[in-house]
């Protein structure tokens, strides 16, 4: 599996008739490109809810392992890589869809499969084209090749990608 080896950019997968993903099922993960000195000087913390409600403070840190070639953002197992990326991106929903928190509140999220849309949003929130900036800097990666009890092994793929690449945007709360 060459997930984090196959980075393309966000904006190679369109095509005037949508996207040329495979509907098919995988694992897989939205990159930043650009420069790590950008995603580093973007708004780090995020607001989350805890146990009992209690408000939890995350600082994103530069934790990736440095044998990747760009920081990873978000990792996911789908039964359609197709239809999941279009999910995240959004792409025919201009402008932005949350509301910038003043004191990192995580928003509320338009749909709960918009991690990657919402994460950009979060830690940019002053960008009103966050669209832009997926399509400049987030480049994407996906693998299907899963044969053999494949829903397991995705299932058990993501869980190690997740621990090993500490992807920003996967983090939640325990409640």
């Amino acid at each position: 599996m060459h997930l984090s080896s196959d980075v393309r950019p966000v904006d190679s997968f369109f095509q005037k008739t949508g996207n040329a993903l495979p509907a098919s099922p995988g694992v897989y993960a939205f990159w930043w490109i650009a420069t790590k000195s950008e995603l580093m000087s973007a708004n780090r913390h995020i607001v989350l809810k805890g146990p009992r409600g209690q408000a939890v403070d995350v600082e994103y840190r530069d934790w990736w392992p440095n044998e990747l070639a760009y920081p990873c953002l978000y990792v996911g197992k789908t039964t359609n890589i197709k239809k999941r990326f279009a999910l995240h991106i959004k792409r025919k929903c201009p402008g932005r869809l949350h509301p910038p928190s003043s004191d990192n509140r995580k928003a509320k999220p338009r749909t709960s499969s918009c991690q990657l849309r919402f994460g950009i949003e979060h830690i940019f929130p002053r960008e009103l084209d966050p669209l832009s900036v997926i399509m400049r800097n987030v480049g994407f990666s996906y693998t299907t090749e899963f044969l053999d009890n494949a829903v397991a092994e995705r299932f058990f793929t993501e869980d190690r990608l997740v621990g090993c690449w500490r992807p920003w945007f996967n983090i939640d709360s325990e409640r």
